[in-house]
């Protein structure tokens, strides 16, 4: 394949026996710089022949696994461009699914930077788009549906423009009818439900969120009986609601009223068993901290911290102390007016940070 990159035989023929040598468990067999070696010209057959349907899915099925996508070092960016290249040029169900899925993976592990520049091409954002509503259309929930929206939930993380492209694109509209046609899905809800928090976190975004059926919609569930749904329902409240009672306009339901069953929604939960989401940063939860004139707001942020840093302490307590994060718990701690129950679950936050990094903080108050 090195050899002869541009030798259409040679690379149809290898990128089959590629395939064929790492699939069925085969990969965790093979050391990670070999890997990488085979996921690198993998990519150079997909770049040198875009239009060529057999070698392209041959290559989807090389990098279609776990081990590769995960476990070996490459250019993962470059990568999720030519799979949505692939998934643009062609309408195969089995590459389609493929293409989706590692898009969904992929996305989650390039920076807020790459998935910008890959969200916000009208193009592509409009191909998934599409996969999600011929999926609703027929009624449809199957893998390709579920990778979709993960794709896409992932590619607006902390991503303005992409939030921004999936707006002009039509996903509002076409997510709340999904959310019409799929109720109690908890599965579909809960990564629809996550992509509209990606948006709420973008405060000149929200006012396209005040939409009348969208907050009926939320209003419903924040009472689901999932707890992923109810705190993604609750997530995207809390966000809108800190813009205060003058940016609320909605007829459903008071700005009073919403505030008041945000909190009492949340003091019904119970930490999980096990994470509902990944953060890249904790930096679109701090303003709503500021929120003091409806401690509810605040309540949700500082449970979302908690609930992360207590199933991944690892992770999230360097990520709070890097990002300043408990400096702005110990400064709101010393509000004389701050709720209880908020005060509580800070200290809980920073009783854990201490634990997990006691060399890197002083979380004497």
């Amino acid at each position: 394949m090195k050899t002869y990159p541009k030798v259409l035989g040679i690379q149809m023929a290898a990128t089959a026996c590629l395939y064929n040598l790492t699939k069925f468990g085969l990969s965790s067999m093979i050391h990670t710089s070999m890997l990488k070696q085979i996921v690198d010209y993998t990519l150079v057959a997909m770049e040198n022949f875009p239009k060529q349907q057999q070698l392209q899915k041959n290559t989807l099925l090389t990098l279609c696994s776990d081990r590769m996508l995960v476990d070996v070092s490459f250019d993962r960016y470059h990568c999720a461009e030519l799979v949505m290249n692939s998934l643009m040029a062609f309408d195969d169900p089995a590459m389609n699914r493929m293409s989706v899925a590692i898009c969904s993976i992929l996305a989650a592990r390039i920076s807020t930077v790459e998935t910008s520049n890959l969200g916000e091409k009208s193009a592509y954002m409009i191909r998934l788009l599409d996969i999600v509503k011929s999926k609703a259309d027929h009624g449809e929930i199957d893998i390709m549906m579920k990778f979709t929206l993960s794709a896409l939930w992932n590619l607006t993380d902390e991503s303005p423009r992409t939030c921004s492209v999936f707006l002009e694109s039509g996903g509002m509209e076409l997510f709340l009818d999904v959310l019409r046609k799929f109720p109690g899905e908890s599965a579909v809800e809960t990564k629809v439900l996550g992509l509209m928090n990606n948006i709420a976190e973008v405060n000149y975004l929200r006012e396209q969120l005040m939409h009348e059926d969208f907050i009926s919609v939320l209003k419903e569930l924040l009472h689901s009986e999932h707890i992923d749904v109810s705190y993604f329902a609750a997530g995207i409240i809390a966000h809108l609601a800190s813009e205060g009672e003058n940016f609320w306009n909605c007829n459903c339901i008071s700005w009073n009223d919403v505030i008041l069953e945000l909190g009492s929604t949340i003091a019904c939960w119970s930490v999980p068993e096990t994470e509902m989401v990944a953060y890249r940063s904790f930096n679109p939860f701090y303003p709503l901290f500021s929120c003091s004139n409806a401690y509810q707001v605040q309540l949700w942020a500082a449970w979302a911290i908690y609930h992360v840093c207590l199933k991944n302490s690892k992770r999230y307590c360097k990520m709070i102390i890097e990002d300043g994060g408990a400096q702005i718990l110990k400064n709101l701690l010393r509000d004389p007016e701050l709720h209880p129950s908020v005060a509580d679950i800070c200290k809980e936050i920073l009783r854990i940070v201490k634990e997990e990094c006691p060399n890197m903080i002083n979380t004497s108050l």
